[in-house]
Parts: C-alpha cells; sequence; structure tokens
C-alpha cells in the first residue's frame, strides 16, 4: 500500500462495487475530491453504469467565451440544450478541455456558470492557457482544485493542469493515483488541456494502461493512436478553425474506445461501441475472430424504431436492444469471412422518422492468415488517423489559428499537434464516392434498418 493513500468509494446498493468507485489518492494530505462545475448536477450519474459495460461522455470544445452577445456563447447555449434534451441519462459526465474564458476575466466566468447552472450532466473542466490569464478567477468560478480524479465502470479519469507543465507536486499525486488505479485493476484515462502532455509522463502512460487522452487546444478534431494510446482533440466550440460547431461524443465499450464528432442539428445519433475501429484498436487482443457481439450506442428523445447491422454490405441484421437502455447488439460469426480489413454499418431509424449510420473499419482475424499488428512509436506524432470524414476528421492539423487570441500554433508548452502520414483517398477511409462533409443536419438516410428484435438478452459485463 501507498503511503498515506487515501480511498473514498461511494456505493449504490442497487450496482455492483465495481460500478461505483470513487478514487482519491495522495501523499499526506487528503487528495481533493472531484466535484462538477455546475453543483447542482446529479452527481451519482458520474458514476453510475447507464449501459452495460460502458461509459460515455460529452466534450466540448474550447469555449473562448468573451461576451454574451458572441456567437460561440449562443453556441454553447445550444450544445448544452441538446445535451439535457438528447443525452440526459445517456453520457455519465460532460466535460471542458480547457480555454474555457478567452481573457481570463470574471466576466466571462459568470457567463459561463450562468450558462452551466442548467446543464444536468456534471460537468467536470480544466484549465487551459488562457484560464491562466488569471488562474484564481477560474478556480473561483470553475474548478478550485488544479487536478483530481474519479473512477466508474472499471475506469479511472485523472484531470490534468498541464498548460504551465507539469509540476512535482502534480506527477508525484499522479504517479500515486495511476499506479493504485491499474493496481485495483482499472484501466486510466487522462484529461488534459493539450495530449501532447504525453511528452512529460510517457513512463506513466506506459507503465500504467493510460488508454486515452482527451484534449483540446488544437480548434481541429484530430485523433492519434499509436496502439497502446488514443489520443483525441476536439474541435473549438469558441474559435472555429474547420468545419460546423458541436462536440464529440466518447465511449469505452469493455476497453475498446470508440470517438466521433456530432454537429448540431437532427437527431438520432448513433455509434458502434465494439468492436474496435481498426485505426482504435490498442493491442492485438482487439483483433476481431470467431464469433463476436456488434454492439452499439443510439441517442434520441423520440425513441428507436429499428437498429440493424451490415458487414461489406451485405445481409442486413436486426440488432437487439439490450434491456432498456441505449445499447443493441447482435452476434456476427467472423470466421466464415476471410482475414483482414472489413466494414461495418449500423443504420438507425428513430421513431420521429430521422435515419442515421455509423461505419466502421475493422481488422479481422477469419479464414486465412490474421493481420499482424504493426509496432509504432509512443505517441501523438506520426500516429494521426488523419482524414476519417465519417468521424468527423477533416485531416487539418496544427495549434489556435495564427494570429488569432491563442497565438501561433506552438504557442504555450504544449501548443501544435501533430501530425500524421498521409491520409486516406478523397473517397474518405472506405473509399468510393466522397462521403458528405460532417455539417448540415447531420442526419443520414442509408438503406431502411431491418427490424430489431424485441427480445432482450442478458447484458454483458
Amino acid at each position: 500500500m501507498l503511503t498515506g493513500m487515501i480511498r473514498k468509494l461511494a456505493l449504490r446498493a442497487a450496482l455492483p462495487t465495481s460500478a461505483l468507485v470513487l478514487l482519491s489518492i495522495t501523499q499526506g494530505a487528503a487528495a481533493p475530491q472531484a466535484m462538477p462545475v455546475n453543483r447542482q448536477a446529479d452527481t451519482s450519474q458520474t458514476t453510475k453504469i447507464l449501459n452495460p459495460g460502458v461509459i460515455s461522455w460529452v466534450h466540448f470544445g474550447d469555449l473562448h467565451i468573451t461576451d454574451a452577445s458572441s456567437q460561440n456563447y449562443a453556441d454553447f447555449k445550444s450544445i448544452i440544450a441538446n445535451t439535457n434534451r438528447y443525452l440526459l441519462n445517456g453520457v455519465n459526465f460532460a466535460f471542458l478541455p480547457g480555454d474555457n474564458a478567452n481573457e481570463g476575466s470574471d466576466s466571462e466566468y459568470q457567463l459561463i456558470t450562468s450558462a452551466t447552472s442548467q446543464l444536468k450532466v456534471p460537468l467536470y473542466a480544466v484549465p487551459g492557457d488562457h484560464d491562466r490569464h488569471d488562474i484564481s478567477a477560474y478556480e473561483k468560478s470553475m474548478e478550485s482544485n488544479p487536478y483530481y480524479s474519479f473512477s466508474a465502470a472499471g475506469y479511472h479519469f485523472a484531470f490534468l493542469d498541464v498548460m504551465s507543465g507539469v509540476d512535482s507536486a502534480e506527477k508525484t499525486w499522479l504517479t500515486q493515483d495511476l499506479a493504485a488505479a491499474k493496481a485495483a485493476g482499472l484501466k486510466n484515462v487522462l484529461m488534459a488541456h493539450s495530449y501532447n502532455v504525453a511528452s512529460d509522463l510517457q513512463d506513466l502512460i506506459q507503465k500504467d494502461d493510460v488508454i486515452l487522452i482527451d484534449a483540446g487546444h488544437t480548434h481541429t478534431n484530430s485523433v492519434a493512436n499509436d496502439g497502446h494510446t488514443v489520443f483525441a482533440a476536439t474541435r473549438s466550440t469558441g474559435q472555429i478553425s474547420e468545419g460546423p460547431v458541436g462536440f464529440s461524443l466518447v465511449n469505452l465499450d469493455n476497453g475498446v474506445v470508440s470517438w466521433k464528432f456530432k454537429p448540431l442539428g437532427s437527431w438520432p445519433f448513433i455509434m458502434i461501441t465494439s468492436p474496435a475501429d481498426k485505426g482504435l484498436m490498442l493491442d492485438s487482443t482487439q483483433l476481431v475472430h470467431g464469433t463476436e457481439a456488434v454492439r452499439a450506442k443510439v441517442w434520441d428523445d423520440q425513441g428507436v424504431s429499428s437498429v440493424a447491422m451490415q458487414v461489406d454490405g451485405g445481409t442486413a441484421h436486426g440488432m437487439t436492444r439490450i434491456g432498456s437502455t441505449q445499447m443493441w447488439s447482435e452476434p456476427y460469426d467472423f470466421s466464415t469471412i476471410s482475414s483482414g480489413d472489413h466494414k461495418i454499418t449500423v443504420n438507425v431509424q428513430g421513431a420521429g422518422g430521422n435515419r442515421s449510420s455509423d461505419t466502421i473499419l475493422v481488422s479481422v482475424a477469419g479464414k486465412g492468415t490474421a493481420p499482424t499488428i504493426a509496432a509504432k512509436s509512443f505517441g501523438p506524432i506520426n500516429n494521426s488517423l488523419g482524414v476519417y470524414t465519417e468521424k468527423g476528421l477533416l485531416g487539418n492539423t496544427g495549434g489556435p489559428p495564427r494570429g488569432g487570441p491563442g497565438g501561433a500554433p506552438g504557442a504555450g508548452k504544449h501548443g501544435r499537434e501533430p501530425g500524421g502520414g498521409p491520409p486516406p483517398p478523397p473517397g474518405g477511409r472506405f473509399g468510393g464516392p466522397p462521403p458528405p462533409p460532417p455539417g448540415g443536419s447531420g442526419a443520414t438516410t442509408p438503406p431502411a434498418a431491418a427490424p430489431a428484435s424485441a427480445a432482450s438478452p442478458a447484458p454483458r459485463t
């Protein structure tokens, strides 16, 4: 046991012990507790299991709030309204990745807290370089603790202050925090303003099973994967450098990471949560083989008429809703198809008439020689997924806009977003005609989904 380690466990009788764990660890004094920015929110939602084996959160991009008349403030309030209407009880929490107030003034933070007081989902925040213009104002209005953590549903989330570097006190705390979480059998996730903090924390990331760093700062959507850790950044809300305004949704499904950007627009919205997208595989155990369940999560406020999945555009198989949750599942025998890359598409028709879909590329160990997983260098550099328009990744790189309030790309200790290799062809990740841009209504019109089975299998744990 670590000296001075403090664990705080909050358990709900209706849920298994592993479902609800709040973990704080420190040396000596008690560690800071995770407190949402919107104190009125039901914090039990952070740690309850909403869907079997899955934890989900919504990521609001850097706000850069200045005044109440600005478009980004109206957009932020629209994002909050969308979250309350469509995502409530479908995400465990919301995340603000820093650069919340553009100048760091009290008046800007008052606008932010006025808006977040309407948010019904627990909201957790970290500071960015703009918040450091007056860190006392940030701490007074947003989050008084410079770093903190909690655990939920088999994962441990550490929220970091990185834009002035990770000092010795924070790294000592984080070293103990991640090690204890790993010893408890939890997968670690870091939440920070910039994922380039990885260069300062390589030893901990590799040693303590950090599977994801979720960040902002780049002002563009970008995702990289070094085969051990996924590095994700979501487009800015306040200083957009590409595409329409929106937010990202992130899921962890029994160790599988899924990420997708959602522009403001029509619903439903669907994400395949398992098996792993080839671009987000963390190791060879996430190769698809034998009979595996294709699992997807659907968000809508009007209910769902049908959900169906297809492999390589073949026969549509109706998916079964898992109990009363937002998860849908359908087993598929992947041993009947050749080894290599295959496309999985899931189509949903909402009860209100709108349709949407999600598509991923999976690496299958089926007939013939199983695929091999190439070794990669550590970190996001040269490991970008590049263009993946189906997920809202347009392949843009660089930091905050040159000449804007964020300064030139590379400003600050963790400024520039690293690039990757050559992007996929214009037809998108799956070839063929270029997919529609991620703007507009956000709805798609795939082939009609086969009716979903009425039966509800036992939830997977």
